[in-house]
């Protein structure tokens, strides 16, 4: 797939089929999250991958649908609230892959008086998660995405043996789109870019 098609086709999809996806595909996807830029260049992150059934739902057992009272929705938002709140737990029962992209917080980092170094943990884990989002889509496979909130990131980690000191950012699930797949619409925005002054 061109990179540009790949763009165009990646977005959140919160349906899957019951097809089984590819360990080599999985592999594939993985290897294009550890290519992602790393501040240190020590890539210190690691991945839980979820291909068992029982494992996944030990591991989802905390999502709970989210209530949603929005019958016609006004924009995008309300949209996307509508397609994703119900399906909250579903999606991650329908996708074939669950993948927990997790890292530590490096102590030189922690210490770090400067603002932008503090982050920079997050930034490089989040580029890992972008990467996988692509590298998906270039598989012909579809993604949905949650931040786990409260207390669930530890939830989840004890859930599937994680030791201590690690945070997950998200958690992914991996599958083929169902047909029926939900989508909310789409703004670009059309003149956000200035060249050389605002």
């Amino acid at each position: 797939m061109e990179f540009s098609e790949v763009i165009n086709k990646r977005r959140t999809t919160r349906q899957f089929t019951n097809q089984p996806v590819e360990i080599e595909k999985i592999q594939r996807i993985l290897d294009a999250g550890n290519k992602a830029p790393s501040f240190d260049h020590m890539r210190k992150w690691s991945f839980i991958v979820i291909n068992d059934d029982a494992a996944k739902i030990k591991a989802i057992e905390c999502i709970k649908v989210l209530p949603c009272n929005i019958e016609e929705p006004k924009n995008p938002f309300q949209e996307m609230v509508k397609i994703a709140f119900p399906k909250q737990r579903a999606m991650f029962e329908q996708a074939q892959v669950i993948i927990l992209p997790i890292f530590k917080r490096d102590a030189r980092i922690v210490d770090e008086e400067s603002f932008g170094r503090r982050f920079m943990d997050f930034a490089e884990i989040w580029c890992v998660i972008e990467n996988i989002f692509l590298a998906t889509t270039n598989e012909g496979l579809a993604y949905t995405m949650r931040i786990p909130t409260d207390k669930q990131p530890q939830e989840i980690l004890k859930a599937v043996g994680c030791p201590e000191g690690y945070i997950l950012p998200c958690m992914i699930g991996i599958g083929y789109a169902a047909p029926n797949a939900e989508f909310p619409t789409q703004i670009f925005p059309e003149s956000n870019i200035h060249y050389n002054k605002w």
